[in-house]
């Protein structure tokens, strides 16, 4: 028997040649799938992207009006339509009075939360779009 040499074509691959196939096959697979997943709500992260910046801006500026005008400056507010360019959005506050204690309790009425002496108001921010909403809340204390 003679001994068959083997040369480089002959070699096969190398397994850097089929690490490197395995990690191209790897992220165009991932591409794809990320595509087809996000085919159908392509616009929702911006979408609650640009709410969250709306919500977290009116709520700034109702703890500077707090600071400015005093605890009883803040007051609900009705659904109120976004300026341009978020036309989309709309924006609603709700306050309630709150016990300091247990934050889900009503603690008096308002707008000044007199009945009780309690200084507590609990403040929603609600933005609106297309059939969805984003909340945020936070509790303001005249303390």
């Amino acid at each position: 028997m003679k001994d068959k040499k083997i040369t480089g074509s002959e070699s096969g691959f190398t397994l850097i040649e089929t690490v490197m196939v395995i990690v191209i096959l790897g992220i165009v697979g991932i591409g794809i799938m990320m595509y087809f997943v996000g085919v159908g709500s392509s616009a929702d992260p911006v979408l609650t992207a640009q709410a969250a910046g709306l919500a977290e801006q009116k709520m700034e500026r109702i703890i500077a009006d707090n600071k400015a005008n005093g605890f009883n400056s803040i007051v609900a507010e009705a659904a109120t339509p976004v300026a341009a360019p978020f036309t989309r959005y709309s924006t609603t506050v709700e306050v309630i009075c709150v016990d300091e204690a247990n934050l889900d309790i009503s603690g008096g009425t308002m707008p000044q939360c007199a009945d009780s002496d309690i200084g507590a108001k609990r403040i929603r921010v609600i933005v609106s779009w297309s059939n969805r909403t984003l909340d945020l809340v936070s509790v303001i204390t005249n303390h």
